[in-house]
């Protein structure tokens, strides 16, 4: 089938999926892991994840721990078994990690003093502080420490007119969180006022440039947000096979890398 005949396969199945999983999501309450692709205020458009973490489990992915020094989205994801998989921290040349690093509950890289922001996963949920404000705890079962921090208490912080391929992460106030993962260039006020007008509380940004990455797998639908480079720590998003499939929200008529 002609590219033109795929794509326009693609957006009427997605217009189905949007419609089906709007009346399941107003009869049984929201999906545990919703997909969809959103428009920023730039006029960019991103890949957006909603999970909520009483049901999705979130793990960290140290590619040291696989055999190897770096991985893409898709093969973490393959040798774990995730549902979707996106890059996290910066990383050094060696491939080794610049900042705080918690792995199932182990500290695997020691805080940095830097101006940047912490994002930790508890029994208590998930958060985001800034470094100064981090405090160990035996109860932290993933952390990472990256920046700068976007929106803090739901106000957008003031940021320098920078524009990348991003990678960002907030946590909304019902102890949700939403990740977005852009295929073009965003400026960091534009992502930041994005996240404001979502409702988070706070939100962080990931690595970005060529490690921006995104792959997810689920009840049939992939979206595959390749980066340019493998990357040493990710996050997965795992969701348990009698939980409910991934739902598209509504805007996802707009996929960029489905098939």
């Amino acid at each position: 089938m002609p590219r033109a005949g795929v794509s326009r396969l693609i957006l009427a199945l997605a217009l189905v999926l949007a419609l089906v999983s709007e009346r399941a999501a107003s009869a049984e309450g929201e999906a545990p892991l919703s997909y969809r692709f959103v428009e920023t205020p730039g006029g960019v458009g991103a890949h957006l994840l909603r999970a909520d973490l009483q049901k999705v489990e979130l793990r960290m992915l140290y590619a040291q721990d696989m055999g190897a020094g770096a991985l893409t989205a898709r093969q973490f994801l393959d040798r774990t078994g995730a549902t979707a998989v996106f890059n996290g921290p910066f990383f050094d040349l060696d491939g080794s990690p610049m900042g705080l690093l918690v792995v199932d509950g182990v500290e695997r890289v020691a805080l940095r003093p830097v101006d940047w922001g912490v994002f930790s996963l508890t029994d208590s949920g998930p958060s985001i502080v800034h470094t100064r404000d981090w405090k160990s705890d035996r109860q932290v079962d993933a952390a990472f420490q990256v920046g700068p921090r976007l929106v803090v208490d739901g106000e957008v912080l003031s940021l320098k007119s920078q524009s990348a391929r991003r990678t960002a992460l907030c946590v909304l106030p019902d102890g949700r969180i939403e990740v977005l993962v852009s295929p073009g260039s965003i400026r960091s006020d534009d992502l930041a006022g994005f996240f404001a007008a979502e409702g988070c509380s706070d939100a962080l940004n990931l690595d970005g440039g060529t490690s921006s990455q995104l792959y997810l797998r689920r009840a049939g639908i992939v979206v595959d947000e390749p980066g340019g480079v493998a990357v040493p720590v990710a996050v997965g998003l795992f969701v348990a096979a009698q939980e409910a499939q991934i739902e598209p929200r509504r805007g996802c008529a707009a996929f960029r890398s489905c098939s």
